[in-house]
């Protein structure tokens, strides 16, 4: 499994898509919680944020508002 398969099937996990895709505060929590887990999974929090493009919270507000746009 490649980083960005498990953070897409992770993103639904914590909620990502019920927040409000403008809330930074809420986005920022998410992203601490989601930071600690992909050791579980056998991935190194740099490739996590190289996955996200440095900014974990930044690509869950962007997929949030992918999501809150055309309902998926």
């Amino acid at each position: 499994m490649k980083i960005t398969e498990w953070l897409e099937g992770s993103i639904p996990f914590h909620g990502v898509i019920a927040t409000p895709a403008d809330d930074e505060m809420d986005f920022a929590m998410l992203a601490g919680a989601l930071r600690a887990e992909p050791q579980y999974a056998g991935f190194s929090v740099e490739a996590l944020e190289s996955a996200c493009s440095d900014d974990i919270s930044a690509h869950l507000m962007a997929h949030a508002h992918v999501v809150n746009m055309d309902g998926r």
